[in-house]
């Protein structure tokens, strides 16, 4: 008997997009816990750079405030490179919310 679970295509799709990979090759020549570690690495490591840029982007405006940073442009693009990563960020957290939502809603 077969125990796989066969989850629709908007489902996989989706998760798919938010993870950069093929949902349904995860676990295959690998353990569970190794996938779900690379999954879990790659989270932890998004958000520490979304972290990263929002400290920069802090330091630069104290800079530009106190006068040691004098380009506008800079400090610019500095906050808008902290912007998008937030911005990325929050949209891959609301699309995994949404596919645990469905997930949880399929009838088995």
């Amino acid at each position: 008997m077969d125990a796989t679970v066969q989850f629709p295509t908007s489902i996989t799709n989706k998760v798919s997009d938010v993870l950069g990979r093929d949902v349904n090759k995860l676990g295959q020549g690998n353990s569970d816990s190794e996938s779900f570690d690379g999954i879990f690495n790659a989270a932890v490591k998004m958000i520490s750079d979304t972290n990263d840029y929002l400290h920069e982007a802090q330091k630069a405006e104290v800079a530009f405030a106190t006068g040691e940073l004098k380009s506008t442009h800079e400090l610019a693009v500095i906050e808008q490179k902290a912007n998008l990563s937030l911005q990325y960020t929050v949209a891959i957290k609301n699309a995994i919310i949404s596919a645990y939502k469905e997930i949880m809603q399929m009838q088995i």
